[in-house]
């Protein structure tokens, strides 16, 4: 976590040397500062007019002025939360751990950092606030209680990548995203399962990336175990579109899409599985050079004589130049016969723990 978010912020000060530059210089002249490395600097970059980030950060007398200078771009965050059961019932006692990404660098034990933490707790009502920091996003990077679990999607990576479910944003830099509007009277819902009668299952893709098949459009059926996958182009130059067709290869098995309301898919349905299922996505939301987190298909499959049941979900990209379309994939599944799909208490599906 803390690799990633060091690259994300040094990426920042590369993209927005100029800017930094400009208020390095505003700073100095406002303290009075007229001569020494910082004022030569600026010199130089006024002649040159080809401002370069990489050069600031060692002229930058102390991390206390840097500070102060990233400091314009941080907003105050705050944030109202609520975690409740899949029957909807609040949930106290949850712990929740978070963490605010800024320009700033944050002296700790270990030495310096990018991002501060928040902890807290939900009370009787399920409800919980995180305040006390400023910076430009928020990351949601643990939800736990004994005896419950996330959301299988939310589980996955869950805040380690631009676009993921439990990342707000609260300020920008040379963009106009939409900014994440806290609200007291109306706090964001999370959602908690618990484990009933959990079994051991088969778990892949358990980690973030693009570990799924990789899928040209227009060839043939590719077969992945006992199911099938194909892709093929339906849109047009002005609006492109593809088509998904995933079809069960055993005379006896059935693939159905997931209901958008079973945020969960711990338990697989009795009936209404078919051959195949088609799904259509465009380039919104799929491009992966944009870091979007990619067009979603959430469906179970029946196998093995109707004897094992899966959940899977994938993620499907906009074909790059050679018209390859690449995914990523997790399922779980309950070789049993059950159609129970709980993970397993002593074996559950990997939460992302924050390292500092």
């Amino acid at each position: 976590m803390k690799s990633k978010r060091t690259i994300y912020a040094i990426g920042l000060f590369l993209i927005f040397g100029c800017i930094l530059s400009f208020l390095i210089y505003s700073h100095q002249k406002a303290v009075g500062l007229r001569s020494g490395p910082s004022r030569k600097l600026t010199e130089s970059l006024s002649r040159e007019q080809k401002p370069r980030a990489p050069a600031l950060l060692p002229e930058v007398d102390t991390w206390g002025q840097h500070n102060t200078i990233a400091a314009h771009f941080d907003t105050r965050v705050h944030f109202w939360g609520k975690v409740v059961d899949q029957a909807g019932i609040p949930l106290k006692g949850v712990e929740i751990i978070a963490t605010v990404t800024t320009l700033r660098m944050i002296k700790t034990a270990n030495g310096y950092q990018e991002y501060e933490i928040l902890k807290a707790t939900t009370n009787a009502a399920g409800e919980f606030k995180l305040d006390g920091s400023e910076g430009m996003y928020l990351d949601i990077e643990t939800l736990a209680k004994k005896g419950y679990v996330l959301p299988s999607a939310y589980q996955f990576g869950m805040s380690c990548k631009v676009g993921a479910k439990f990342q707000y944003k609260y300020g920008f830099i040379g963009d106009h995203e939409k900014v994440f509007t806290p609200d007291p009277a109306r706090p964001v819902v999370f959602h908690m399962w618990k484990l009933n009668r959990p079994e051991p299952l088969i778990i892949r893709g358990d980690g973030s990336g693009l570990n799924g098949p990789e899928l040209k459009v227009g060839t043939p059926p590719e077969r992945f175990g006992t199911l099938s996958m194909i892709v093929t182009d339906v849109g047009s130059p002005q609006a492109p579109q593809w088509e998904v067709t995933v079809s069960a290869i055993e005379p006896d098995g059935g693939v159905i899409i997931a209901n958008t309301s079973d945020i969960f898919m711990f338990q697989a349905p009795e009936v209404g599985y078919t051959h195949s299922i088609k799904f259509r996505y465009g380039p919104i939301g799929a491009d992966q050079g944009a870091g979007d987190p990619g067009a979603s298909l959430r469906f179970f499959s029946r196998t093995h004589h109707g004897r094992r049941h899966a959940a899977s979900e994938y993620a499907f990209f906009s074909p790059d130049h050679h018209g390859v379309v690449l995914t990523e994939k997790r399922y779980w599944l309950n070789p049993s016969g059950s159609r129970n799909l709980e993970h397993d208490g002593a074996h559950p599906l990997p939460q992302p723990s924050l390292r500092n």
